[in-house]
């Protein structure tokens, strides 16, 4: 071969090397082609999907009101040093673990960095700082799933509502941005529902701060009298949705959502022969107490043994005289006392949200009951033995007395809503209203209910504004603290104001010893804060409101 050639073929080698160089630096530049080259070099990271939130009657938002932020890591830059003091300890944690990724990553953080070059996303966190109502509303798990509560009730419904997004990132192999691009964020509507509750966050949070103030264990609940729809609904202890670890730990039975759950009732129950004995025409029984009652093999007696002499039914409610309502409950017949508690809405579950109700509480067996010289009858007559119940049962049952005898279904939901319009496109069926007792004898029985504040046993409860009327109840339980001490259930329902009755209000103070504060007590202030609320009218939004008694 000659020189000449030689030269020739290594010139024509050199010229494809600088093309092949050439090629390859464009193919490195060119972010466009870069894009396109693979899936390898799109990085894609779902932001987490907003749910749908709850409001009060009035469509102020109940969740979702607060900002949290989720910043964008990218491989390669000093996010990582950045973000570092603006995260919490588990989320520094995961930065730590991933400081070594190929591929851009979010992370939460505290506050928006937008302003420190980092690619920061607005969310939303799912409850307020003080979270409202958090027996109802419920909880999510660590996968943002409603596990309690109405977040489960409407999991289908609110994990449909918000918009899914997408960051895009165009990266290098080294999982950096390629040059000259920007991450890039796409989104898809999602239903824009929410559900919509009956509670006054007004309302709300005044008996959470009520409750908070003057009771360890127990529940408010408060209805307007004449829609059976609930305006409050509060159970103590509270927890925190966000860490439901520590309530776990503390075994405090936070988690219960006593509303809902069922009690033994007392002499609450009273009421219910009250309306049976005028039903059944016996409203003319005296009995004259001498502080106790013999009833078969059994003595069983009013509170402290204490003999209250000649008394009538309305003299029976004011001093809620066991020994005349065993005699009058031997007088009805336990056949009669369980068809009117029936009537009432005992015994039977009352339907919250689709698949949430409570509990239905516990009648007991007609056959226990059908010896009048038993003592199952007599237990039952005074609220006690095999009966229990839940505070929404009882409140119900005192506002068939204040609504004129009509029954009406407890409601805590009105349905689904569009979040934008506020219009019903899902509302929740209720049951349909039943007249238990005739409107005469409602009135009587809230006369009779009425002397029990004013001139009874319940004058604690006695509102500053108005006149209110209700009954006590005192409830053994057969738990007893370390000491042998029995645990005691303390009710008072009521509603106010007495000569026309706008709000029916129950206070239960469970398993626990004589507490520091009534439960009549609790009721007048519950009252007064009624009184004050429909005074002002207020329009606040519910992230703000005190929680001040």
């Amino acid at each position: 071969m000659s020189l000449r050639r030689l030269y020739s073929m290594c010139s024509l080698l050199a010229v494809l090397c600088a093309a092949i160089l050439c090629r390859v630096y464009w193919i490195c530049t060119d972010t466009a082609y870069a894009a396109s080259a693979g899936g390898q070099s799109l990085s894609q990271t779902e932001l987490p999907r907003s749910r749908g939130n709850f409001y009060d009657r009035d469509g102020r938002p109940l969740t979702g009101t607060e900002p949290r932020w989720y910043a964008l890591c990218i491989p390669g830059d000093s996010s990582y040093a950045t973000l570092f003091p603006y995260v919490g300890f588990e989320e520094q944690a995961e930065l730590y673990e991933k400081r070594n990724s190929m591929t851009p990553f979010l992370v939460e953080v505290n506050t928006d960095l937008s302003a420190n070059g980092v690619y920061t996303y607005t969310g939303a966190r799912r409850y307020l700082p003080n979270p409202i109502a958090r027996h109802l509303i419920g909880y999510l798990n660590g996968d943002g799933v409603g596990v309690s509560g109405l977040e489960l009730a409407y999991e289908d419904v609110l994990a449909q509502a918000g918009e899914t997004r997408t960051v895009s990132c165009a990266t290098t192999a080294q999982g950096s941005l390629m040059t000259g691009t920007r991450p890039e964020l796409d989104s898809s509507d999602g239903t824009n529902q929410g559900v919509q509750l009956t509670l006054d966050a007004n309302l709300q949070r005044a008996c959470e701060g009520i409750a908070a103030q003057t009771m360890e264990r127990g529940c408010i609940l408060v209805m307007d009298t004449e829609t059976g729809e609930i305006l409050a609904s509060v159970s103590m202890p509270e927890f925190d949705p966000e860490n439901l670890v520590k309530s776990i730990e503390a075994d405090d039975t936070s988690l219960i959502n006593r509303p809902l759950s069922a009690f033994s009732a007392g002499s609450v129950f009273k009421v219910v022969l009250a309306a049976a004995a005028y039903q059944a025409g016996y409203s003319w029984f005296t009995h004259e107490c001498t502080g106790s009652v013999e009833v078969g093999d059994q003595v069983f007696r009013c509170a402290e043994g204490r003999a209250h002499g000649q008394v009538n039914l309305r003299g029976a409610l004011e001093q809620s005289c066991n020994c005349y309502f065993i005699r009058l409950g031997q007088l009805l017949g336990g056949e009669r006392i369980l068809e009117t508690a029936r009537a009432f809405g005992f015994g039977q579950a009352t339907a919250v949200a689709p698949g949430l109700k409570s509990a239905e509480g516990n009648l007991p067996q007609a056959s226990a009951v059908a010896d009048a010289d038993g003592g199952q009858l007599a237990m039952l007559s005074f609220g006690q033995g095999a009966l229990t119940v839940t505070p929404l049962q009882i409140t119900a049952m005192m506002n068939t007395v204040a609504d004129g005898g009509i029954w009406k279904a407890p409601r805590l939901v009105r349905g689904v809503v569009d979040a934008d319009t506020m219009q019903l496109v899902q509302p929740v069926e209720t049951a349909e209203d039943v007249r238990v007792c005739e409107g005469d004898t409602a009135e009587i029985l809230r006369s009779m209910l009425t002397s029990v504040v004013e001139e009874g046993i319940g004058r604690q409860a006695a509102p500053e504004a108005g006149q209110a009327g209700g009954k006590t109840g005192t409830a053994q339980t057969g738990q007893f603290n370390q000491e042998g001490e029995e645990l005691l259930n303390y009710w008072f329902s009521g509603f106010w104001p007495a000569e026309a009755p706008r709000y029916t209000v129950t206070v239960l103070q469970d398993t626990t010893l004589e507490p520091e504060i009534s439960s009549a007590a609790i009721f007048a202030r519950v009252v007064d804060a009624i009184s004050v609320e429909a005074g002002q009218n207020t329009a606040e939004t519910a992230e703000n409101l005190s929680v001040e008694g």
